[in-house]
């Protein structure tokens, strides 16, 4: 298939959610990959949009936070080194430049990092597809 996709992250900023929707369904699998079936081809993005499961949920948080490690890790500096850097007057601008590029960057997957494992503090919290369908269902809650 080869599709890749794209989202903007801008530090400070909350994540796209469309982003968190797109890793859910990259993370689907074992008894949640029922969303995949023909059933529910028209309603799959829908359904993505909140929590499937503590288990997909969790396997984001993981796969996210390992990314950022893994990316961070292969940066030759840390974001203190490199501020160390920028404090020198004898840089060149576009080696300024370039080290502003990268504190960006590292300051971006270390916010998506924190992001990702303060979700996975909250998965408890959170309510998923059986539940909610359960309650439509009226067998739990008010209802039920």
């Amino acid at each position: 298939m080869g599709e890749t996709a794209y989202f903007d992250v801008v530090l400070g900023e909350s994540l796209p959610p469309q982003m968190i929707t797109y890793l859910r369904l990259l993370c689907l699998g074992g008894t949640d990959a029922f969303l995949l079936e023909a059933l529910f081809r028209n309603k799959v993005w829908e359904h993505l949009e909140l929590p499937v499961s503590r288990d997909n949920e969790e396997s984001i948080c993981q796969v996210i936070q390992n990314a950022c490690k893994s990316a961070l890790a292969a940066y030759h500096t840390t974001i203190e080194e490199d501020e160390e850097l920028l404090e020198r007057e004898d840089l060149q601008s576009r080696q300024q430049i370039a080290i502003e590029v990268r504190v960006g960057e590292k300051k971006v997957l270390e916010q998506i990092n924190d992001i990702f494992k303060e979700r996975e503090q909250e998965l408890d919290d959170l309510e998923y597809y059986q539940e909610r369908r359960l309650k439509d269902l009226g067998f739990i809650g008010d209802n039920g």
